[in-house]
């Protein structure tokens, strides 16, 4: 959504409209009325002020200021002194740019006052004070204004900056992770040439000359037979100390996804996320690691619907007999909990396993699954 832009120059424009009406209000309702001298200089000035806006150079707006302060002392003296209230404020932008000090640009907008009537006095004084004030009000919230987007702007440049940053530190992670498994491939494919080829290729050999000697010495031939079974159980074997070594463990697995899960909603939400943990992990099976990462996930998505919070804890603790996991915010919390379906999804999956769902919503929100241990 594009930001409206605070242009001082129409609002000073507007500004002398108003200046003008009440002048020409005035004049109309003197003795002498509105004739067609004062229409003629009042449309004049209405040009020049017009030529003045439409400038883009800064020297040629002063210089159309200048001209129209002097037009302004001419019409003033030739038809009406009070034509003289439209000059403070064409005074005013003359000066801003030559005297920096507030005090003085008021002084110079009062000045002419001196050349006026004793009745015009307290009409000038009044005009000139409202165009001052009107005019530095305008100016500090223009300038408000253009800092205001100056550090929208900015705060969009760093955010399209992080977003390219991630996107790039996303892809890294997928390049990394691609190049892990080729070598990790690479790895299982040689340690399986290397240890378990050999056992398998020299078992091979021992049967294929067992079954040559079988007919003619058939006491050799048993004994080849014999090597080739244990060649075939040592390969087994090596077999299965190969996948152990690859295989993570539960709690590797189990704490990964939910590192990842915490780093994914806090990127995408922008909410402090804090992910914690105690007691031994080893002892949470993969099924009570999936529930607790359903649950987890479905009550982060409360808290993002509901609880309008700024921050978010997860904390999966395991206790003598039971695994405790909870998810806490800091938002409103709620008196009365009413429970949707997400809620009785939760509760369905861990009475599976025979566990249990508290809600408490007297300090944020929390969320804890409580699931026994298959040990206890």
């Amino acid at each position: 959504m594009k930001e409206r832009e605070i242009r001082p120059e129409n609002w000073t424009l507007l500004f002398k409209l108003v200046l003008l009406l009440y002048v020409t209000g005035s004049i109309n309702l003197s003795v002498s009325g509105l004739t067609g001298w004062y229409t003629a200089a009042i449309l004049l000035y209405i040009s020049l002020d017009l030529f003045t806006h439409i400038m883009r150079s800064v020297t040629m707006q002063r210089v159309g200021a200048a001209v129209s302060v002097l037009f302004i002392i001419a019409i003033s003296y030739e038809l009406n002194p009070i034509l003289t209230l439209l000059i403070p404020v064409n005074l005013h932008k003359l000066a801003v740019p030559m005297l920096r000090h507030p005090a003085p640009v008021l002084l110079l907008m009062l000045a002419p006052i001196l050349l006026l009537p004793k009745e015009l006095y307290a009409s000038y004084g009044l005009a000139a004070a409202v165009s001052y004030l009107f005019l530095a009000v305008l100016s500090v919230y223009a300038d408000k204004s253009r800092a205001y987007r100056s550090t929208l702007e900015s705060i969009r440049e760093e955010q399209y900056r992080l977003k390219r940053q991630l996107q790039e530190s996303l892809e890294h992670r997928r390049q990394s992770e691609y190049m892990f498994k080729l070598e990790e491939r690479n790895r299982l494919s040689q340690e399986i040439h290397d240890r378990i080829g050999h056992s398998m290729t020299g078992a091979l050999i021992q049967m294929e000359a067992a079954k040559r000697l079988y007919a003619t010495d058939a006491v050799r031939s048993a004994e080849l037979l014999q090597n080739a079974i244990h060649i075939s159980k040592d390969g087994i074997e090596q077999i299965r100390q190969v996948l152990k070594s690859m295989k993570p463990l539960n709690e590797q697995l189990g704490m990964n996804r939910m590192r990842v899960l915490a780093d994914e909603f806090a990127a995408t939400h922008e909410m402090e996320t804090q992910l914690t943990h105690e007691g031994d992990l080893d002892r949470i099976e993969p099924l009570h690691w999936r529930i607790i990462q359903q649950n987890v996930t479905e009550a982060l998505t409360n808290t993002v619907k509901y609880a309008e919070a700024t921050a978010v804890s997860i904390h999966i603790q395991v206790l003598h007999t039971m695994i405790k996991a909870s998810v806490s915010d800091n938002g409103a919390g709620a008196s009365k909990v009413i429970k949707g379906l997400g809620m009785i999804g939760m509760e369905e999956r861990t009475a599976a396993v025979s566990g249990k769902i508290i809600v408490d919503g007297s300090k944020g929100f929390t969320v804890t699954t409580l699931i026994p241990l298959a040990s206890a």
